[in-house]
């Protein structure tokens, strides 16, 4: 008899239980999808203030102060400042830092007043099939790969000038290039296609003489370059012996090739 009534006894508390278990499953559950609710409206709002803070900083970036036609060139008259949210900006904006690389060049597409003026909306100032007319006679274009290091941190322009020194087959001997212009970087060719915020540059064109041309392309392929002002025409003097060995008209030969340069660059670096 004991027995049977703990048994009734046992029964009736796990019946109680499953009741309570059952009775607490849609609270636990509204309590999960609470707080799924709450980690996703946080997230929503940090996103906002993350949009908010980004538009609270504002860029000055060049646009319209007038209508400006098809053709018509920018000048202090029709172009301003104007500061905008950094979200509504990009890479073809003209910052407001290069107003006056605009200058004197000509729009391309018409612009309306207040609207950014973008790159794509400048006229470059050279077709494409007249790069060529651009080197000089006795000049070669010459296109060399280049690095972060040997484009100077995306800082070399069209314009700009370059020192060389190559290094030949033989590790112990260089050669001086010097005072050579560079015609193109990348694809542009004029310092107002080129904007100042390109950190990457593939290839440099320079123009050489076809004797600086070779003797670039016969080195071992290592350049060292060097940015010079494009106002500074001062060349390095040859040391007494070289100038009286360049006027008897002697040459140096080591090896089958011409390597009076070669010497020069070692008195000079001597």
């Amino acid at each position: 008899m004991f027995a049977s009534m703990k048994r009734k006894a046992l029964s009736f508390s796990s019946g109680k239980w499953a009741g309570k278990a059952r009775a607490l499953l849609p609270l636990l559950a509204g309590l999960l999808l609470c707080g799924i609710t709450l980690a996703a409206a946080g997230r929503r709002i940090a996103t906002v203030e993350k949009d908010i803070r980004r538009q609270a900083n504002p860029v000055e970036v060049v646009v319209a102060a007038l209508p400006i036609a098809v053709g018509e060139a920018f000048g202090e008259r029709n172009l301003a400042k104007k500061a905008v949210p950094s979200s509504g900006t990009g890479q073809r904006n003209v910052p407001a830092g290069d107003f006056e690389l605009l200058l004197g060049a000509r729009a391309k597409t018409a612009i309306d007043p207040g609207e950014p003026v973008l790159w794509t909306d400048v006229e470059e100032p050279y077709d494409t099939d007249a790069f060529s007319r651009i080197v000089l006679p006795g000049r070669r274009a010459m296109t060399l790969g280049v690095d972060t290091t040997s484009s100077f941190a995306g800082l070399l322009h069209p314009g700009d000038r370059v020192d060389l020194l190559v290094e030949t087959s033989d590790a112990n001997s260089a050669g001086w290039i010097r005072n050579i212009p560079v015609i193109a970087v990348d694809r542009d060719h004029h310092r107002l296609a080129h904007p100042s915020d390109k950190t990457e540059t593939s290839t440099v064109t320079l123009m050489v003489t076809p004797g600086e041309g070779t003797r670039i392309a016969r080195g071992s392929g290592k350049v060292h370059w060097f940015l010079r002002n494009p106002e500074d025409n001062v060349s390095v003097a040859p040391s007494p012996r070289l100038q009286s060995a360049a006027s008897l008209g002697v040459e140096i030969w080591k090896g089958g090739m011409n390597v009076t340069h070669i010497a020069a660059a070692r008195e000079v670096r001597d």
